[in-house]
């Protein structure tokens, strides 16, 4: 049995990092509120009305759990203890660079920046956290309760609800191309919006198999958008897409 490495440089400048990340990511979004610096992101992104793609307001509030339950995790791997952990050493910098990009996506969304720009740095982000997703799956040993609850079941909420977001911050530029057939939910282009956005939470849920969390953003994000949108074609296709993601995820719980 291989002897775990020692604790190094490296080690510390993860810990380091990861918890300067969490704390950006839970502190920029809130700078027009308490500092008067910019615009606040609900502000821009309604000003032109959301997308049908676009999940109904009260959504949103999931990031308060994300933000929380990260901190938690930035506090738990940087502990002298847990600098050598192997999980942490694995899925870190992905995990970190994930909420580093989404402490950058708020401040540029706030200081006005270009939506084509957000949605390039809102799909980094996903390819970050899905990627640490990934890390984890392929990680031989078993996961400690601590691991499970500290690291991968955050990681699985930030990746499960920036996956589904970043369709959104697309779509958002899509439409502010010319894309304008976005704006009509019974129309096909919002539909096909939403199917493309499960498509991916399915292949990650079949591929890497994440903790629960994972899926319970997706679904959460797709229950919202039938919220916002009822009996039309995007309602109807975020209802069947949610039934899916759910069907698939219980099935790969049970196998796991």
């Amino acid at each position: 049995m291989a002897l775990p490495e020692p604790v190094s440089a490296r080690d510390r400048l993860r810990q380091a990092v990861t918890l300067a990340a969490a704390i950006a990511q839970a502190t920029i979004p809130s700078l027009p509120a308490v500092m008067g610096w910019g615009i606040a992101i609900g502000q821009r992104a309604n000003a032109d009305g959301p997308l049908p793609a676009t999940p109904a307001g009260y959504a949103f509030s999931i990031w308060g759990p994300i933000f929380a339950w990260c901190l938690v995790y930035a506090i738990w791997q940087a502990l002298p203890r847990q600098a050598d952990d192997p999980l942490a050493r694995r899925a870190g910098w992905l995990f970190a660079g994930a909420m580093a990009g989404d402490a950058l996506w708020a401040a540029a969304f706030q200081a006005g920046a270009p939506v084509w720009l957000t949605a390039i740095i809102l799909a980094a982000i996903a390819a970050m956290a899905i990627g640490a997703l990934f890390q984890v799956e392929a990680w031989p040993g078993p996961a400690r309760p601590g691991q499970v609850w500290f690291l991968i079941a955050p990681l699985g909420l930030l990746a499960g609800w920036v996956s589904a977001a970043a369709f959104v911050n697309l779509g958002s530029a899509l439409s502010e191309a010319g894309l304008t057939s976005l704006r009509d939910g019974g129309g096909a282009a919002a539909p096909a919006l939403v199917a493309a956005a499960t498509a991916v939470a399915l292949a990650v849920i079949a591929r890497a198999r994440p903790f629960p969390t994972y899926a319970i953003a997706v679904i959460w994000a797709l229950v919202a958008i039938l919220a916002r949108n009822g009996g039309n074609a995007t309602g109807i296709t975020a209802a069947a897409a949610a039934l899916l993601v759910t069907a698939l995820a219980v099935r790969s719980w049970r196998q796991g």
